[in-house]
């Protein structure tokens, strides 16, 4: 920048300004080469100066400013060091973008500590899914009727001809995995999301999923089929349906801070406990990335049942050592949205 003097400024406050002036304009390099993006970084060596100049840089501006006031110095000067002041203050003071460190600590710590502490609406959403599958099974075992109220015709034609419909998933894993997972997140998402509507919604769709494998699982147990369809549901149901159960309980928590905020508004109880909900969806994202691809590969395979049996006993157990054991070193910290 160029600095014009006026006429009536004193040679001693020039002699200042052209003193500083290196100073500035080292600094305002500084700035664009942190404003151009990742492409450019500072060395370590010019960290320190980047710090040192913006501190002297903040008490030069209150001293023009001063000056300003005397009617001694021209605006223009003082705008210009204003504006660099606040441009060097931003890429100071600016929030560090998130990469794969905060990714691991919110999956590393903050997803499982969250889990934890909102454990009770878990459990809530497990009841709920629990006596949709426990109804549905006993419903379908009482009453055959009851069984094409619930699962698709496709599904009973082919258990009635002594089949699985899941074999059909062999011939295109890649792609089956790819919607099984579509699927799943959206599933997951709507039983959060529902909670919105006082959490009926995420009542219904929680029973609805219980009723549904109940009923699947009466039909083929009236068709000699158990093994087959446990030894299918149950390697990535361990993971798919826990995530689920979480979701669900994110989306009752929810709907807990519309139905009883406590001694905070609505607005307020919605946006704290929305944080901790919103926390729990997220973590389900990875869950059900790995339950898709165990879907798709491993469950429909022709694996003995006893090994999907021992895989899905080791998935669970893993899982549940993820979820409620603290991390063992490190305070966990915990993850902030704005």
């Amino acid at each position: 920048m160029t600095f014009c003097y006026s006429t009536g400024m004193s040679q001693s406050i020039e002699k200042f300004i052209e003193s500083r002036r290196p100073r500035w304009e080292r600094l305002e390099k500084l700035i664009q080469t942190l404003e151009q993006g990742k492409a450019r970084r500072l060395r370590p060596s010019e960290l320190p100066d980047m710090g040192r100049l913006y501190r002297e840089a903040t008490a030069d501006l209150a001293r023009l400013q001063t000056f300003q006031q005397q009617g001694a110095l021209p605006d223009e000067l003082v705008d210009y060091l204003n504006h660099l002041v606040a441009r060097a203050h931003g890429q100071i003071y600016r929030s560090p973008s998130p990469g794969w460190r905060s990714l691991w600590i919110f999956l590393r710590s903050t997803f499982p500590l969250t889990f934890r502490e909102t454990a009770p609406w878990t459990l809530s959403a497990l009841g709920i899914f629990l006596l949709g599958c426990g109804y549905g099974f006993l419903a379908g075992l009482v009453d055959d009727s009851f069984i094409p109220l619930v699962a698709p015709p496709h599904l009973i034609e082919q258990v009635e001809g002594g089949k699985v419909w899941f074999d059909s998933i062999l011939a295109i894993r890649p792609l089956a995995s790819s919607m099984i997972m579509r699927n799943n997140i959206s599933v997951t998402f709507l039983a959060f999301a529902l909670g919105m509507t006082f959490g009926l919604g995420t009542v219904y769709i929680m029973a609805f999923n219980g009723l549904l494998l109940g009923t699947l699982a009466a039909l083929c147990h009236l068709h000699g089929l158990d093994v087959d369809f446990w030894s299918f549901v149950l390697p990535h149901g361990v993971i798919e349906l826990t995530a689920i159960f979480i979701a669900g309980g994110g989306g009752l928590l929810l709907g807990s801070a519309l139905i009883s905020p406590g001694d905070l508004s609505r607005k307020e109880a919605l946006t704290q406990r929305g944080r901790k909900a919103v926390r729990l969806i997220l973590g389900c994202v990875p869950l059900l990335i790995v339950a898709g691809i165990v879907e798709g590969f491993l469950s429909p395979s022709h694996l003995p049942p006893w090994v999907k049996f021992l895989l899905a006993g080791l998935l669970l157990g893993l899982l549940l050592c993820y979820l409620l054991l603290p991390a063992s070193h490190n305070r966990p910290r915990r993850f902030t949205s704005k």
